[in-house]
């Protein structure tokens, strides 16, 4: 189809502008370009692409999203991106190459050399003319629950590229739909529930089409029922909406950002709104995501352009001041995902990740359709959760496999067997609950093929969440035990523990005050969700005490009342080696605890013993060995300084002492959590 005059005038002088700021590289090869070439912009007026469309399909078609489960990713050789993006996606699905077959030798050694997982590995023998294999490959649909590819007119005068639609629909032997659009699967987004945008690109490139004919094109042939296309805030020749936004999920849209400075700052602000605005396909606003994209071609900032591939997100970096303020963005808007890093100095605002590779939609996926519950429900009433889960791999599910996982408040996840209702719907009913809870929950499913799946797709890290209508009933706290009354000998170290409990429908916050020498609390205050508990360490000390009775009363303040525990504490004797008589081997713990700098760790042996005392993060990587030697019987302390092994000082968290003791008698190993804190 013809462009017009002023489009024409309009690539020109895009190129031009474009050419004065990009590399040498690209310059000598105009081809490699994103943009058309001159050649290519004055052959395009006259270009007729060797298309053939084909009736929509017939069924129910729906388009998958990026962020569903993938069983390989494509990209096209010789590369436009890092053979350690390549080696690392190697690592959990197929990585399918499109190369010439002269070339593929060649890229098999250069993936072997560069620890690519060549079980993971397979070969699209089909020519190409460049690397954007994200706007010229295949769309993928699911009709009637059978994965199927629609090609499309690729919006560039590049008939080998135009052609790999087809080429991979041949490879995986899937239907093939021909939809008469011309388009680019950059400038195209959708969440896998009916809804899809783009920029108004999509207009421009079409111009013998309505909008409304457009919109019965994308409803026909991938099921999109809601299309929004808006504004380009980018002001670049491209008009791709991977450069400024990205569905990260089906109520999630994450939208490129500009300092108030810059000239593009009201349209940047415009599409933000326009997506909070919006109604998602689970009947929400659009929770919308800001991630600083100052751009430029000095400091490139591309990072809308990342790739989602199931359970990881690759991120383009390139060298810029805000690369950790990205990657900081995606890991607060998406936990439970694995950010990874991908540097490349080809990175460009309007090229880069997301661009030159496209995930391949998984013809085995487990799907799980449901409508998450949003609005306020009932006190006192069961909260039915529905959902239809079907196994694209036409194997069995698992019965005890299909699950609600749900949580009230922070407690722990309890676990709900579904119940088949008839046309692979299914069912099971959270329990009645009380006014003002919050109830956090999610889908979980297996089949016989081995795929697992959950809802929302990332499960227990980002839950869907409802509250429980109603007043809730104040906080009440409760101490167990309610008094301590403690008998030692001196110079001995001693940790009870005391339980906290809210047993009251709202949250509170406590305090805990004492005024003894001899007694530590751990922690000193803190919040207790409704209905949960948490364990208070008091800890004896009675080194160079002396004989006789001693009492303090512990005052714990919350957001009601003052609760006094009496304790009492006798002590009794001490003798000359400054040990615990008959004493057990206990690892007795830190003080303080949290800590900063340093925390000294306490132990008793009541036999000699091989001592062995680590330290371990909680991703149970060791971080510091403190002791690992032979000692007498007695009591012992070791400090640890908040260093690794190597001197480094450790980030702030959670950590874990293990303690393990080996004499005559056995092995006693124990686990205590500390906390550093700067």
């Amino acid at each position: 189809m013809k462009k017009s005059i002023i489009i024409l005038i309009i690539s020109i002088t895009a190129l031009l502008n474009a050419y004065d700021n990009i590399s040498q590289k690209v310059m000598e090869n105009p081809i490699l370009a994103h943009f058309l070439s001159l050649e290519e912009i004055l052959y395009n007026e006259d270009y007729e692409r060797d298309f053939t469309p084909t009736d929509p399909p017939t069924g129910t078609v729906r388009q998958t999203s990026e962020f569903e489960q993938m069983e390989g990713v494509l990209v096209v050789y010789p590369l436009g991106v890092p053979y350690a993006l390549i080696a690392e996606m190697s690592q959990d699905i197929i990585v399918y190459t499109i190369v010439q077959s002269y070339q593929q030798s060649q890229c098999e050694t250069n993936y072997q050399n560069n620890g690519v997982n060549m079980v993971n590995c397979e070969f699209i023998n089909a020519p190409t003319n460049t690397y954007w294999v994200r706007d010229y490959g295949p769309w993928f649909v699911s009709v009637d629950n059978e994965i199927a590819i629609v090609n499309f007119p690729y919006n560039r005068p590049r008939p080998d590229d135009d052609d790999i639609p087809i080429e991979v629909a041949n490879y995986f032997g899937l239907d093939l739909y021909g939809m008469d659009l011309e388009n680019a699967g950059g400038n195209y987004m959708c969440d896998g529930n009916f809804i899809g945008a783009s920029t108004d690109l999509v207009y421009d490139e079409n111009p013998g089409l309505t909008p409304a004919e457009i919109d019965q094109l994308v409803l026909d042939y991938l099921g999109i029922e809601d299309y929004h296309v808006t504004l380009d805030p980018l002001d670049e020749y491209i008009k791709h909406i991977d450069c400024w936004g990205k569905f990260l999920d089906v109520d999630k849209v994450l939208i490129g950002q500009v300092p108030q400075s810059d000239y593009r700052y009201a349209d940047f602000e415009f599409v933000a709104d326009y997506f909070a605005d919006q109604t998602s396909a689970w009947g929400n606003n659009y929770e919308v995501y800001r991630v600083y994209t100052p751009g430029g071609y000095s400091q490139p900032t591309p990072y809308t352009n990342s790739l989602i591939l199931n359970n990881k997100v690759f991120v383009p970096q390139t060298g810029s001041q805000w690369d950790d303020e990205a990657l900081a963005t995606y890991e607060e808007v998406m936990p439970g995902y694995e950010i990874i890093g991908i540097y490349s100095n080809g990175w460009v605002d309007t090229d880069a990740l997301h661009c030159r590779t496209r995930g391949i939609a998984d013809r085995n996926m487990l799907y799980i359709q449901h409508d998450p519950i949003l609005d306020e429900m009932p006190a006192g009433e069961e909260i039915d959760i529905v959902a239809q889960i079907v196994p694209y791999s036409g194997e069995s599910l698992y019965a005890d496999s299909l699950l609600v996982k749900y949580r009230i408040n922070y407690g722990e996840f309890n676990s709900l067997v579904m119940t088949p209702t008839g046309n692979d719907n299914y069912i099971a009913s959270i329990p009645a609950s009380d006014p003002g809870n919050e109830i956090f929950y999610y889908i979980h499913a297996a089949d016989e093929s081995g795929h697992s799946s959950n809802h929302p797709i990332i499960g227990e890290p980002d839950p869907h969440a409802f509250l429980v209508s109603g007043i809730p009933d104040p906080a009440e706290l409760v101490v167990n035990p309610a008094s301590f009354s403690i008998e030692m000998s001196a110079n001995e170290i001693l940790i009870e523990i005391m339980e906290l409990s809210n047993i009251g429908g709202s949250a509170m916050d406590y305090s805990i005050t004492e005024s003894a020498d001899w007694l530590s609390v751990d922690p000193v205050s803190g919040t207790l969700q409704a209905g949960a508990s948490e364990n208070i360490e008091l800890t004896f000390d009675t080194t160079d005490m002396t004989i006789g009775d001693y009492s303090v009363d512990l005052l714990i303040n919350d957001d009601r009342e003052e609760t006094i525990v009496p304790i009492s504490l006798t002590v009794t004797g001490t003798n000359t080696h400054n040990d615990i008589v008959d004493a057990e081997t206990k690892l007795l713990g830190n003080y303080p605890n949290p800590f900063n700098p340093e925390t000294t760790i306490r132990y008793n042996l009541k036999n000699n013993s091989a001592v062995t005392i680590e330290i371990y993060n909680t991703k149970g990587q060791l971080v510091r060995t403190l002791v690992n030697s032979f000692q007498e019987a007695g009591m012992h302390s070791t400090v640890w300084n908040g260093k690794d092994t190597n001197g480094r000082n450790v980030s702030s968290g959670i950590y874990f002492s293990t303690f393990d003791a080996n004499d005559e008698e056995g092995d006693y190993t124990s686990v205590k959590k500390i906390i550093l804190l700067k």
